[in-house]
């Protein structure tokens, strides 16, 4: 059995993972948008499903249009958050290649802040490990977002804190 990890430069790799297929495994935190990108196809896949989550064109109606999301991230935590995620969805569905990014930084609108890309041999399991993984980084994944408006901003407090937004004018 062959596995890859790749975190990032300075990252390290988790333990094993039973089974006896290849798996490729790759999580990382970028500064600014993320893309889909080219995943090593593993030959026994037929399916990718691929999530990229972008920053939508909103008007706030106490603060006007949005000027930019900032993402706020505790690296250590997030990158161990991002792994631990990516090989339970592995041993869930039966995954040979999984590749989580997330944002740091200004993400302006229509920018992609997240992107999950899976590939498993069937359909099914595909979506199934896409909607999974998303899940588990929106309820898990310690990131603070800041909204940036024209005339304010907002705050979206990540995962450890349960979900509340805060408001403060621009001054």
């Amino acid at each position: 059995m062959s596995k890859t990890f790749r975190q990032d430069s300075e990252g390290t790799a988790p333990s094993s993972i039973s089974g006896s297929e290849d798996v490729h495994i790759e999580v990382n935190l970028q500064s600014g948008p993320v893309s889909v990108t080219h995943l090593d196809w593993p030959k026994a896949c037929g399916a990718e499903a691929v999530f990229s989550g972008r920053t939508r064109h909103e008007n706030h109606r106490q603060f006007g249009i949005l000027k930019r999301l900032e993402y706020e991230v505790y690296a250590p935590m997030a990158k161990k958050v991002l792994m631990e995620i990516a090989l339970e969805t592995t041993r869930q569905f039966g995954c040979q290649s999984v590749r989580l990014i997330h944002a740091q930084g200004p993400i302006l609108p229509g920018e992609a802040s997240v992107v999950v890309q899976i590939a498993t041999p069937h359909r099914k399991e595909a979506f199934s490990a896409c909607r999974h993984a998303i899940d588990q980084i929106k309820q898990r994944l310690p990131i603070w977002k800041h909204e940036i408006w024209e005339d304010g901003r907002t705050f979206s407090q990540g995962c450890c804190v349960h979900s509340r937004h805060t408001t403060t004018a621009s001054t």
